[in-house]
């Protein structure tokens, strides 16, 4: 990602045959020798709240898919290059700290999961979050038309880690944004009260809503629907969301409805493409009649400075 920085810490040892994956117990070390994968995830420090991988924490159970390969043949991520039987393997950090362990091997008993290092050989990463199963033809369906989860679409990806050996068993994983972000910021102005923005309502209109991902060469590809988008806001108003696909158009209609019986909906039209990775927040000010951009900022989910923009 790219506000979001961390590293995950993959520590693997040998297996006595190259590109084994037998289901051995986690246990270091197992009978045969063998190490098993562990990784570490790092993206700042765990507050108190359980809230998700969708911006700098972790979530609990939160789960990443990870793909280990053959090194240096060119083929990438496809079923023929996969080593060891590590294809879409499920790693999941539990206490939302960033330790991520095979899925269902300590609770479980469930091996499957594991992966091991080879004793011969280079080997490549891939790894992508949120983890889903089945994938096909590796490649992961985006939809954010339901905002209501947004941990649940907010998609992130490593691309090609390359060369990695038993000699050099730490592989820093670095996971990137591979969609955008829309922050709203809002506040009531003349003629409104806090409590006139409890039901407020707020929507995107005519953005893309589907895409896939392609998890061997890193490439989005959006899709012909398009549909209005509701944003995710909180119950008192004071802020609203959405984590919509990069969109090079650099128009788009925000449309806000108090939802009172009385005043009509007004609108606001971004002026900005949304490009890959971006984080653009912007404290929006209602009044009775207009909405009312007081300050942007877009960043790395690069600093930009936005500018006032009135909305009527």
């Amino acid at each position: 990602m790219k506000n979001k920085k961390f590293v995950l810490y993959v520590a693997l040892a040998a297996s006595l045959g190259a590109c084994s994956n037998d289901n051995e117990p986690q246990s270091s070390p197992v009978p045969d020798g063998r190490t098993a994968l562990t990784v570490q995830g790092e993206i700042g420090t765990k507050g108190a709240s359980a809230s998700r991988a969708i911006d700098t924490d972790w979530g609990y159970n939160d789960k990443i898919g990870v793909f280990m390969v053959y090194s240096g043949n060119g083929a990438g991520l496809t079923q023929e290059n996969i080593c060891g039987g590590a294809d879409n393997k499920c790693y999941v950090t539990t206490g939302g700290d960033g330790n991520f362990k095979p899925d269902g091997a300590e609770t479980e008993g469930d091996n499957t999961n594991i992966i091991y290092f080879p004793v011969v050989g280079a080997v490549d990463f891939y790894a992508y979050y949120p983890f889903i199963s089945p994938l096909t033809d590796y490649t992961y369906p985006l939809n954010v038309t339901v905002q209501s989860s947004q941990e649940a679409i907010d998609f992130m990806y490593v691309g090609k880690v390359e060369g990695c050996t038993k000699e050099n068993p730490k592989v820093g994983f670095k996971f990137v944004h591979k969609l955008s972000k829309l922050v709203l910021v809002i506040s009531p102005g003349d003629g409104l009260n806090t409590a006139d923005l409890k039901n407020l309502s707020v929507t995107v209109g005519n953005q893309p809503i589907k895409a896939t991902f392609n998890l061997s060469n890193g490439t989005l590809m959006c899709g012909a629907d398009k549909s209005d988008v509701t944003l995710l806001t909180t119950k008192s108003g004071a802020l609203s969301e959405a984590i919509l696909l990069p969109d090079a158009a650099k128009s788009r209609v925000l449309t806000f409805d108090l939802n009172n019986g009385n005043d009509e909906p007004f609108t606001w039209t971004m002026d900005k493409a949304l490009d890959v990775g971006s984080k653009y927040t912007y404290e929006v000010k209602l009044h009775r009649t207009r909405a009312e951009i007081i300050g942007a900022t877009i960043n790395d989910w690069t600093k930009v400075n936005g500018g006032e923009v009135d909305a009527q």
